[in-house]
């Protein structure tokens, strides 16, 4: 392998290989639960290092290694410009995610208690591992995300937002877990049949990378948007 293609072809392995993870099947909240749960302690939640800016059905997808290599640099060099767009926006998503799902579990009628400092770096995009020692919770809600940031379904077709979650939520009396799903906002994929999927805003979209560079207000104001709407629908979950 030539050198100067070693990088991005282990980048394309490594994002293939991230795509096909499984994620936990899907439990149902039991609402005659919902008497005895009513202080949960959220968990650092689990989020990409930079929000994406994908192609599902890239052109150079069909060109065989060469191809696949040309659109993995493009989708880096996507990633890198909408970094810089947020970070013009000041805006960090991260934080735009814990307050969006603390404010909506709250309105929901939980308390909400945030459990503080970093989520462990290998179990950025997996459930955590172990459970938090917070007496003072009856539940606490793991969440990581798959996905935050844009996608379009071709090549020619207009960007949107597009934000994916797994949510949990475990007793901290016995450990037993009372909900599990993921939950999708601009499905465009057969893979995502299984999540609750949250509809899209049909007005918010973006021709291309210029357009999502154009202003940075504008585009961080369409991904928390898109956010909220998620983070909502988590919190109807359990209502």
């Amino acid at each position: 392998m030539h050198p100067n293609l070693k990088l991005p072809a282990m980048t394309a392995i490594a994002l293939l290989m991230a795509a096909c993870q499984s994620v936990p099947p899907p439990l149902a909240f039991e609402h005659s639960t919902r008497v005895n749960v009513r202080r949960i302690a959220l968990m650092p939640l689990g989020v990409p290092e930079r929000a994406e800016v994908t192609i599902m059905n890239p052109i150079g997808s069909g060109f065989g290694v060469v191809g696949t290599l040309i659109e993995t640099r493009r989708a880096s060099s996507a990633n890198a410009e909408m970094a810089t767009v947020l970070s013009k926006a000041h805006y960090d998503f991260a934080a735009g995610m814990t307050n969006a799902i603390a404010l909506a579990m709250h309105k929901a009628g939980f308390t909400i208690v945030r459990i503080e400092g970093q989520r462990p770096q290998n179990e950025r995009e997996k459930f955590v591992s172990h459970s938090p020692q917070h007496a003072q919770a009856d539940a606490y809600l793991d969440v990581y995300a798959r996905y935050v940031g844009f996608q379009a379904l071709q090549s020619s077709v207009d960007y949107r937002p597009r934000v994916e979650i797994v949510a949990r939520l475990v007793s901290t009396h016995g450990g037993a877990t009372l909900f599990q799903n993921r939950i999708v906002y601009g499905s465009a994929t057969t893979e995502d049949a299984d999540a609750i999927l949250v509809r899209a805003d049909e007005n918010v979209s973006f021709r291309d990378r210029p357009a999502l560079q154009a202003n940075p207000s504008t585009t961080a104001r369409a991904l928390q948007t898109a956010i909220d709407s998620v983070a909502w629908e988590l919190a109807t979950q359990f209502r």
